[in-house]
């Protein structure tokens, strides 16, 4: 294996009103947005989400 560093600092925000401080929390950033089979999108959780990152550079994967 060839020689590699990875510094990956995580911070998790968990409960009620987590997904209204995303915009607080990651404005101007890139971010990786992961999702299954696609109930996100039916149960409304995914727009609210994406208006939390209105100001960041998104790449979605879903199917995951």
């Amino acid at each position: 294996m060839k020689s590699f560093e990875f510094y990956n600092p995580t911070k998790i925000i968990f409960g009620q009103g987590a997904i209204a401080k995303l915009a607080e929390q990651l404005s101007n950033k890139k971010v990786l947005v992961l999702y299954g089979g696609g109930s996100i999108k039916s149960n409304g959780v995914y727009d609210q989400v994406m208006k939390g990152l209105a100001k960041c550079e998104v790449v979605e994967l879903g199917g995951v």
